[in-house]
């Protein structure tokens, strides 16, 4: 048995690599005396759509991994698959967008695998707070359904306050996703960089 104490929510978010990006949330505080659901409870609570449009991006990403094996054959097929994939990206888009609870709603400051930042100077968040998340990756017409615990409360050098949250439950899958898309938003910025260099 390890004499290791439990990582703090800070340090659980800060196991990921995070990225400084906009991304669309809706941050539902929880009373003080809730109790996370079990593993089990947890997966049976998120909403079907939110699964769905999760394992369709999976399934692409699978199938553009299996058409890259076929060399020249596969760039017709590739443009067919993406064109697909867009008609069905806007109409996800359309429906998980009726999931955002408009009184809730943020726009994060940073994202990764440990959780999200976002700028909220009304909050009346306290830290170690539960609160219920989803994240709107619309760009990827994908979208996460977590439990996160509020890791910190701090004042930025305009006055902002930044509240950090740190998952407390999520789909593996969903933190995959998650991983996978601040590394593109990192991709991206990097080339921005680079072509503003290059000017």
């Amino acid at each position: 048995m390890s004499d290791r104490p439990e990582p703090t929510a800070l340090e659980r978010y800060q196991e990921y690599y995070a990225i400084r990006d906009v991304v669309a949330l809706t941050v539902t505080p929880l009373a003080s005396d809730f109790q996370l659901p079990d593993e089990n409870d947890f997966i049976a609570e998120i909403p079907e759509v939110f699964r769905l449009a999760n394992d369709i991006r999976n399934v692409d990403l699978n199938a553009v991994a299996a058409l890259r094996g076929l060399g020249a054959l596969a760039e017709p097929l590739m443009a067919l698959l993406n064109q697909q994939n867009t008609k069905l990206n806007l109409l996800l888009g359309y429906v998980l967008s009726r999931e955002d609870t408009p009184d809730a709603r943020h726009q994060s400051y940073e994202y990764g695998g440990g959780g999200v930042r976002y700028l909220d100077n009304n909050s009346a968040l306290q830290l170690g707070q539960h609160v219920k998340l989803k994240i709107f990756l619309r760009e990827i017409a994908a979208a996460i359904y977590a439990y996160a615990d509020v890791a910190a409360i701090d004042s930025t050098a305009n006055g902002d306050t930044l509240i950090t949250l740190a998952f407390t439950r999520i789909r593996d899958d969903d933190r995959e996703i998650l991983v996978r898309a601040s590394l593109q938003a990192q991709t991206k910025l990097l080339k921005k960089r680079a072509e503003e260099r290059d000017r």
